[in-house]
């Protein structure tokens, strides 16, 4: 079931039809949970491809250390109010002529005939004095406009590509926990400026999610593409639903 699960995984990133797998972060009890995949196929995260786990808290910042928890999550112990943010190094992927795919590299299987490198960031604002606003230089990253925990049935945000507003970029929101199909999910593209304003269907958790890809990649001998996903995850007490 894990092999078939990777495979769907790398499926979607190649075929370009559907959002690749994410990370997300949610708070538990006086720990950080960092989970993988789709919210309702949640996978192993793997300990080795997380690159950093950090929590920005008002007085400073601290480096939080993860280790496998319940349920397949990456769980580090943290509490109180921050934004805990994550890089996630997924590795390369390649699909072969059989249809059949690989986590390895077009360098080491040349025949194949897609590969890409698979990136994966994400920010959760835990918290009313987290801050939530903090541009933290990811490579794909979502911003706030507005306070979170205060949306209204919407919020506005803006995505950032190498630190520049992304435009045309598709921006979805779940709630971290249940996942529709990709042709029934609520999606919002951004404008010149890289800004959405994205409807928030129930309160409770939200994830919002967006993913970019760049061609040709920047390790062009290894992958044909460069694979970007990134999350933001915050709680809203009572939002007006749309």
């Amino acid at each position: 079931m894990r092999h078939a699960l990777l495979l769907a995984a790398a499926t979607l990133a190649l075929s370009g039809t559907a959002r690749a797998h994410d990370i997300w972060l949610s708070p538990g009890q006086g720990v950080v949970h960092l989970h993988y995949g789709h919210p309702n196929e949640p996978e192993t995260a793997s300990a080795d491809k997380l690159m950093s786990l950090t929590a920005y808290a008002p007085g400073g910042s601290v480096t939080l250390a993860a280790k496998p928890g319940p349920g397949g999550a990456l769980d580090a112990a943290y509490q109180g109010d921050a934004l805990v943010v994550a890089a996630y190094d997924n590795g390369y992927w390649v699909r072969l002529a059989d249809g059949s795919y690989r986590n390895a590299s077009k360098r080491m299987l040349p025949q194949a005939d897609k590969s890409l490198w698979s990136v994966k960031f994400a920010k959760a604002a835990l918290g009313p004095s987290a801050p939530w606003d903090r541009v933290i230089g990811q490579t794909l990253e979502i911003v706030p406009l507005e306070a979170p925990a205060a949306a209204s049935g919407k919020i506005r945000v803006r995505v950032l590509f190498e630190g520049r507003p992304l435009a045309g970029a598709s921006v979805v929101a779940t709630d971290g926990v249940n996942f529709k199909t990709e042709a029934d999910q609520a999606r919002t593209a951004t404008d010149t400026d890289g800004i959405a304003e994205v409807p928030l269907r129930t309160a409770g958790p939200q994830v919002l999610g967006v993913g970019h890809s760049v061609r040709p990649s920047q390790t062009p001998a290894l992958a044909d593409a460069d694979s970007y996903t990134a999350t933001f995850a915050f709680t809203v007490a009572d939002p007006k639903t749309n």
